[in-house]
């Protein structure tokens, strides 16, 4: 019998928890406008398509006390 995959696992597999575009946010004031808080989302990484320097896109991650910025960059290869 093979082992047992924990359902967390599993949905990582499926892409599920990867999909960091669900929720369409523009900026850190449109988070804050969700009630979407560093503080409320600690460890979260959300998709923002205007939030980044110069109003383009990036991942906001949460360090528990401010909304950290990652910068997309040039394309994979």
């Amino acid at each position: 019998m093979g082992k047992e995959i924990p359902r967390s696992f599993e949905r990582l597999r499926s892409g599920e928890q990867l999909n960091l575009k669900g929720r369409k946010f523009t900026n850190v004031a449109s988070l804050t406008a969700a009630g979407l808080t560093p503080a409320k989302c600690d460890g979260a990484m959300i998709h923002l398509s205007a939030g980044g320097t110069g109003a383009v896109q990036c991942i906001a991650f949460s360090d528990g006390t401010n909304w950290r910025q990652m910068a997309i960059g040039v394309n994979c290869i």
